[in-house]
């Protein structure tokens, strides 16, 4: 109804603004119609028709020039208007044809009986003016309308019949239809059959009261779509006789048609509210005619009975029973009756008509959806047909559908709020409650359990219902209830039936088993008051208990135990007892539980200790604690194969025999061997051999801190463990900790109260120190050094503090360590007999680094060793060049002697060594011609060195030549003392010719020869290099043959023969080698070439061979 408002509002709106626009066209038409008439003058109001226009309209009813009057008849006159109106011809000619006015003797136009004045007045006024009120009334519209058709006057008349149709509406579209009719005003006839048309539901019987039968029929029949639906509700029997005159032919087809609605007329006439009962009459006349009182809509397929039905029209349906229709038709494809669809109507009446008919009706059809009407009134929970239907006596109450629903079991699952009054009234009346439902699967009471429906629940049990009946997943209704946690309907059932069955699902579970898995132990509780069996197994043999553990379910464990549930001694669980099993997963209330009830407590587990390792390992220590606090064994000594099985005590052929705590630290379980610690386990117990060569004699701290297990060993420190206690190769934990790192279980060791394990030394003589330093740990030794700064100067079997041996290693950080960290005193000597310092080692050592931090901290680097030795003498002997040389450059004493007697030169000669040799030789220090003990010059110490003494890729020859070569650059020394350099003799009368003749070093002889060494000067044991015994002679031939120039003569009282120099036997010198010879043994004279002597000199029998032929005479034993 809204939406109809809006829209006559909408057009009310539009038909002003079209009057409005009207008048004004009107007015524009009159003024363009002036103008056309003075166009052709230049001033519109001076103009002829200008004038004259207006002049006509001032002559409206007024006498001047007037030439005719109209005369009204006296009795539509009223009193204040005159009989007579002035007229003027010539207007009256303008306008219109209908008067003859040719003649000067017309005066007087008399005005017809039947023409209204007033509407003649405006028509006058019209004719003079051009003028007309559009705000009149309809009624006097229609009269100046019909006055201007009348009297001709077209303009005028069109003009009203455009004012009429933009005032058509509902009101007044009948009046001026019949207007229009009547005046053959066919546009405004059209106009008015489509607005009555399209208003028909607007209008009433009412509205065509006054209008003729022909005229309504030709108007219903010219503008509606079903004709004889419209006469039907406007209830005009005179048009209804019309339509059947005019459609007799096709009768009874045209009384059947249906509306745009799905409607007959028949249903029409029947639901009209029509004056003096002319419903019934109207649908009796039909009825008569031919109209099928059975006839289907074409939206639903439903009768017209049905359709009344759904109108609560009893009265319409009485009429139709009455006049012959069937109660039984079915809808299609619903397949529904009229029974069905009242079943869904709350109504009294209906009720009513269906026990009054219920002989004409079918109470238990079933439609398409597989519900009788009793169904369908439970679903529509309709109580009021309900009834009726059950009061028939005639409807079943148990029809089911395929899928087994019945009209209990719709009344009872249909929603979450159940009829109870239906469900009851059909249980009263003995509905079936033992069926099953969802294609038999399900009985109706799992169902209603499943809902949690309490109150059907006890309208079952009341019924009878039986609560053993499984669905097809072997679920008893207990089983639902306990599924559903619906806890008051479980109790309702046990309380309803005594002597319940409780057998398991096809998931092999009774309802105390839901129960349990839901943990809800009220459903639990009222199972076991309902005799459910606490220790039944399911098909693989466990029991309630062992699940409950299994699941970890500490509270489900208690309650069993405390409900009487039992373990066998033969249950396990993976191959545990119940109670090591609860152990393992921490269930401490269920431990409790199985303790209080008499459990023995020091039974051992499967790992074969005590029921504290089951709950240890798996980090339960609540349990551990509850097991402990009750007496459980903590130490639980155990005897294991070689395999590291755990066998019987009684068992001989153990291997090993250990505690709790080794298992847990050898398993690297920390917290639990902690917690063992903690709570008073042995700390010092050793693993006991039975093969006593296995004993590695580990306590629990050593087998702690070699894996790394540090919080074990600081507990094991805080129980008091023994830190001091040493392994089979005589290793305290601490130095177990040096040798794996383990930088923080040292830490601990050392935060110990005791530490007297840091000076201990193991099988190898080291202590924890020490260790750390071969190590390179310097981050252990300053820990250590900073617990025991003594530390550091501990000595190994040789003598050695840890800095002697951070040197002889190279170890240049652990150097800086201690000396800087660790405070060593730089100067303390080895405490072996040498009496070396750490700068002597540093000497000898490979980092010059370590050499230069020792000679920073050093006041004196010239410090003697118990030989005499200096840093500088040792570095030389080791050919350390570059740390004699740092030596030299830090105020080392060149010239210090060993107990030798050997100088640095001497000793870098001693070496074989050029580059020591440079670096002492090129000291303004050194004294290079000192001799030692023995009279050894540097020259004595190179005709020594042969071929093993010298470094690689060095000679002897190289060596001598680098000495001389320096005395010959410095020039030092003048010719006389350059000879007795080189000739100097030892403590033994030998030259360094004769020492490194008797060597075979030839490069020393040549060097010095080169030098014109002294060949012949003899020993203390009167030898000279011709007199000593060698195999051959070959190197005293080269070097006679080598000689470049005349040696030095030597001196003698005897020749080389033996011959004793007199005054009778004179002393000669051979002028190629220098010897002094006697005459026998220097009988040829020869020119020497290579010297430059052309004539002849005395030369010896040697050397006359050697430059006669290159080579040695035969010996001859000369007296």
């Amino acid at each position: 109804m809204g939406g109809k408002e809006k829209e006559v509002d909408y057009l009310h709106i539009l038909k002003e603004q079209f009057n409005a626009l009207q008048s004004e066209h009107l007015e524009l038409r009159r003024k363009y119609d002036l103008q056309n008439a003075s166009s052709n003058s230049a001033n519109s109001e001076d103009t002829l028709p200008s004038r004259l226009l207006t002049l006509t309209s001032s002559l409206l009813e007024k006498p001047k020039f007037s030439d005719v009057k109209f005369k009204f008849p006296a009795a539509k006159i009223s009193k204040n208007d005159d009989v007579e109106i002035p007229a003027h011809k010539f207007v009256l000619a303008a306008r219109t044809d209908f008067w003859k006015l040719d003649s000067d003797d017309v005066t007087i136009l008399e005005i017809p009986d039947d023409v209204d004045s007033d509407a003649f007045h405006v028509a006058i006024r019209w004719i003079y003016t051009d003028e007309i009120d559009l705000k009149m009334s309809d009624e006097q519209l229609l009269k100046v309308c019909e006055t201007a058709a009348a009297f001709r006057l077209e303009q005028l008349k069109n003009v009203c019949i455009q004012q009429l149709g933009a005032r058509l509406n509902v009101d007044n579209c009948i009046q001026i239809y019949e207007f229009a009719e009547k005046q053959s005003l066919r546009p405004l006839s059209t106009v008015c059959g489509t607005m009555i048309a399209s208003s028909w539901d607007q209008l009433g019987p009412a509205h065509f009261a006054s209008m003729t039968a022909p005229l309504l029929y030709r108007l219903i029949d010219g503008n509606t779509a079903n004709v004889l639906h419209s006469i039907v509700s406007i209830g005009r029997e005179d048009v209804l006789f019309l339509y059947f005159m005019q459609n007799s032919g096709k009768m009874p087809a045209c009384l059947n048609e249906l509306d745009s609605d799905g409607a007959s007329a028949l249903e029409k006439a029947l639901c009209s509210d029509l004056p003096d009962q002319k419903s019934p009459l109207i649908a009796q006349q039909l009825i008569e005619k031919g109209a099928d009182v059975n006839v289907k809509d074409t939206e639903r397929g439903e009768t017209v009975l049905m359709r009344m039905c759904r109108n609560d029209n009893t009265s319409a349906m009485d009429f139709l029973m009455k006049h012959g229709a069937d109660g039984r038709i079915c809808q299609s494809p619903g397949d529904y009756n009229v029974v069905h669809v009242a079943a869904r109507i709350p109504s009294l009446q209906l009720a009513k008509w269906i026990e009054e008919n219920k002989e004409n009706l079918d109470l238990n059809k079933i439609d398409a959806e597989e519900r009788t009407p009793l169904m369908c009134s439970v679903i529509a929970n309709n109580h009021i047909i309900c009834e009726s239907l059950i009061r028939t006596g005639i409807a079943h109450l148990d029809v089911a559908t395929s899928e087994g629903h019945t009209s209990l079991s719709t009344c009872l699952l249909m929603s979450e709020f159940p009829n109870r009054r239906i469900s009851e009234l059909l249980i009263l009346n003995g509905a079936n409650v033992n069926f099953r439902i969802y294609s038999s699967q399900v009985p109706l009471i799992n169902e209603i359990v499943a809902r949690r429906d309490t109150v059907g629940v006890e309208s079952l049990l009341a019924a009878g219902v039986d609560c053993h009946v499984a669905d097809s997943q072997g679920k008893t209704a207990c089983h639902v209830a306990a599924d559903s946690e619906a806890l008051e309907i479980l109790s309702r059932i046990v309380e309803a039936r005594r002597g319940l069955r409780w057998p398991r699902d096809a998931e092999d579970k009774t309802a105390l088993d839901i129960a349990l898995e839901k943990r809800n132990l009220k459903l639990a509780r009222i199972c076991i008051k309902g005799g459910a069996d606490v220790n039944s197994r399911d098909k693989n043999g466990r029991s309630l208990l062992s699940k409950a553990i299994l699941a970890n379910d500490d509270e489900i464990g208690v309650f069993l135990i405390e409900n009487d549930a039992k373990a066998k001694n033969e249950d396990r669980i993976d191959g545990k007892t119940y109670l090591e099993a609860a152990c393992e997963r921490g269930l401490l209330s269920t431990v409790r539980s199985f303790i209080s009830n008499g459990c023995k407590l020091n039974e051992r587990c499967s790992t074969g200790y005590s029921l504290v390792h089951a709950a240890l390992k798996n980090q339960k220590f609540e349990v551990a604690a509850l097991l402990v606090s009750f007496g459980c064994d903590l130490e639980s000594k155990v005897k294991l194969s070689e395999s590291g099985d755990v066998l019987e005590d009684s068992d001989e052929t153990w291997s090993t025999c250990q505690t709790l705590l080794h298992r847990l630290i050898d398993d690297g379980d920390e917290p639990g061997a902690v917690f063992l610690i903690e709570n008073g386990a042995d700390v010092n117990c050793r693993k006991i051999y039975s093969n006593p060569a296995d004993d590695d004699q580990f306590t629990p701290a050593h087998m702690a801190i070699s894996w790394g297990q540090n919080a074990i060993l600081q507990a094991l420190r805080d129980k008091g463990a023994e830190l001091s206690a040493v392994d089979q190769d005589g290793r305290t934990p601490a130095h177990i900790g040096v040798r794996e790192q383990n930088t923080e279980g040292v830490k601990i060791l050392l935060d110990a109260e005791n530490v007297e394990f840091i000076p201990i030394r193991d099988k190898f003589g080291q202590t924890i120190l020490s260790q750390s330093m071969t190590m390179k740990d310097h981050e252990l030794a300053s820990l250590i050094v900073g617990r025991q700064p003594h530390a550091a100067v501990q000595t190994n079997g040789n003598g050695e503090n840890l800095l002697h041996q951070a040197i002889r290693s190279n170890d240049f950080e652990s150097v800086l360590f201690l000396l800087a960290v660790a405070k060593a005193d730089p100067c303390r000597s080895i405490n072996d007999g040498s009496q070396k310092t750490p700068l002597h080692l540093a000497a000898i050592s490979k980092n010059e680094m370590i050499l230069r931090n020792l000679i920073l901290v050093n006041e004196n680097v010239n410090l003697p060793a118990s030989d005499g030795s200096t840093p500088l003498l040792e570095a030389l002997k080791c050919r350390n060049h570059q740390h004699a040389a740092i030596l030299l450059e830090n105020g080392a004493e060149p010239n210090l002697k060993d107990e030798h007697g050997e100088n640095a030169m001497l000793c870098a000669v001693r070496s074989g060594s050029l580059d020591c040799i440079r670096v002492v030789a090129d000291s303004p220090k050194t004294n290079r011609y000192t001799r030692n003990k023995i009279g050894y010059t540097s020259l004595h110490i190179c005709a020594l060195l042969t071929i093993d003494k010298l470094p690689k890729r060095t000679t002897s020859g190289d060596v001598i030549e680098l000495v001389l070569e320096y005395e010959e650059k410095a020039g030092v020394l003048n010719e006389k003392q350059m000879a007795s350099f080189i000739d100097a003799r030892d403590a033994d009368g030998n030259t360094a010719l004769m020492i490194a003749y008797s060597q075979g070093n030839a490069g020393v002889c040549r060097s010095l020869l080169k030098r014109r060494a002294c060949m012949g000067q003899r020993n203390n044991g009167d030898v000279n290099v011709f007199t000593y015994e060698t195999a051959t002679k070959q190197l005293l031939l080269g070097l006679l043959e080598s000689l470049e120039a005349e040696p030095r003569w030597s001196d003698g009282d005897t020749c080389d023969c033996g011959t004793r120099f007199s005054l009778t036997q004179r002393k000669h010198h051979c002028r190629h080698c220098g010897r002094h010879v006697c005459s026998k043994c220097s009988e040829t004279q020869m020119p020497i070439a290579k010297y430059g002597e052309e004539k002849r000199v005395r030369v010896c029998d040697v050397c006359a061979h050697v430059i006669s032929t290159g080579t040695a005479p035969r010996a001859t034993n000369r007296n």
